[in-house]
């Protein structure tokens, strides 16, 4: 089996820019597999560069106990069993330092299994189902919110708007289970309606036969949970087929790559976010700076839970002062701060998050502006999402 390895060393960078005495030490190494190639591979490669500009910005402030920074990265393939051979690896052979999580809930689960046999922390990045702390390990922390955080708004915003009815059509994975299961208790709860839920396998990419039956079911709003490249499908095929549900939201709107992809088709699609570049958190200013300055665009959540995680990692070994796993899982456990993700604070039992939240965006005038809740709103919603030949 092929492995593609991407080592992000920047060793040069570190030796000028670090301290002349933290460059001479021998390197903390943080060993990470991500989607590199795959199905995932456009949405790991954001959490990849982000993993490079928290070293480079680590290491021009003197590294790390006074350390340099190297941060080890393979490639899993968007694979969840790759991914565990991997971080088998980064553990027994590398003998990395630390671990930083892989890209997706599929992959972060078995990574996991991997990192608490061995009894090492491990910084879940971007696994957001709720499975994956619910197993009774110790070792495991979450940076993003649980999935169900991700379309909290979803409903109010639906009864705010005066809508009755909703079909989803949502990507077949764990997380995605979990967020069904939620809408399909709080809906009712407002009134609403769910008059269909549809599966679909990972690679789809034709959606005909659901918006045939959304044709024919008239829903209010479509709600998915996909990623990027797949709710630019559906938002194609949309206007291939002439239609245009009264609301659309799915996750993958929220990343820059469905602006990019769609130009003025993006327009009034809603997005699931748990993170916005105008967020009053804590750095975030400086966060959107550095990486428009590197990467020439603005970031989205994945980016942010790449960089958040490597914050919340660096302030954890500072505060413990050193790299043993015990201690720094005890720190982990009961630290409470802010990044420019947002807040961190976990259920010391299971490590699963419990402070950070999410927001609807709307795309608005080539932009992502954020609708809900009120206290974050740039923006005033537009709705109904128009039809396409009624749009300027």
């Amino acid at each position: 089996m092929k492995r593609i390895a991407c080592t992000i060393l920047a060793l040069l960078a570190a030796a000028l820019m670090a301290s002349p005495a933290a460059a001479q030490k021998k390197p903390i190494v943080i060993g990470a597999a991500l989607a590199l190639t795959g199905n995932l591979a456009d949405s790991g490669e954001h959490v990849r560069k982000a993993f490079v500009l928290w070293q480079e910005e680590v290491n021009a402030k003197g590294g790390l106990l006074g350390h340099p920074v190297e941060v080890k990265i393979y490639d899993d393939r968007s694979d969840g069993a790759t991914a565990a051979r991997l971080y088998e690896r980064l553990i027994t052979q590398d003998k990395v330092d630390l671990l930083l999580g892989p890209f997706g809930s599929a992959s972060t689960s078995t990574a996991t299994a991997v990192a608490e046999k061995h009894k090492r922390v491990f910084m879940n990045v971007a696994g957001a189902s709720q499975s994956i702390h619910k197993r009774g390990f110790k070792y495991i922390f979450q940076v993003l919110p649980p999935i169900t955080e991700y379309g909290a708004g979803v409903v109010p915003l639906m009864h705010q708007q005066g809508y009755k009815s909703m079909m989803i059509v949502t990507r077949d994975y764990a997380a995605s289970r979990d967020m069904v299961d939620f809408w399909k208790v709080n809906a009712p709860r407002q009134g609403i309606e769910i008059k269909s839920i549809d599966f679909y396998p990972a690679g789809t990419s034709d959606y005909s036969n659901y918006i045939a039956k959304a044709k024919a079911q008239n829903p209010d709003a479509w709600i998915s949970i996909a990623y990027p490249n797949e709710s630019v499908e559906m938002v194609k095929q949309f206007k291939a087929a002439g239609y245009a549900p009264r609301m659309f939201v799915s996750q993958g709107v929220s990343q820059e790559d469905f602006l990019q992809a769609l130009g003025k088709d993006a327009e009034y699609s809603m997005g699931m976010s748990p993170y916005e570049h105008t967020l009053p958190t804590r750095g975030n200013k400086e966060f959107v700076k550095a990486w428009v300055l590197k990467y020439k665009y603005l970031p989205g959540y994945y980016a942010a839970f790449g960089y958040g995680a490597c914050k919340v990692l660096e302030e954890a070994v500072k505060k413990t002062g050193s790299l043993d796993q015990d201690k720094l899982r005890d720190t982990l456990s009961k630290l409470e701060t802010e990044t420019a993700f947002g807040p961190y604070k976990v259920d010391p039992q299971t490590g699963e998050q419990i402070a950070a939240k999410a927001v609807i965006v709307e795309i608005l005038g080539g932009k992502r502006e954020v609708i809900w809740p009120e206290k974050f709103k740039t923006a005033k919603t537009v709705l109904p999402y128009p039809a396409w030949d009624k749009r300027p």
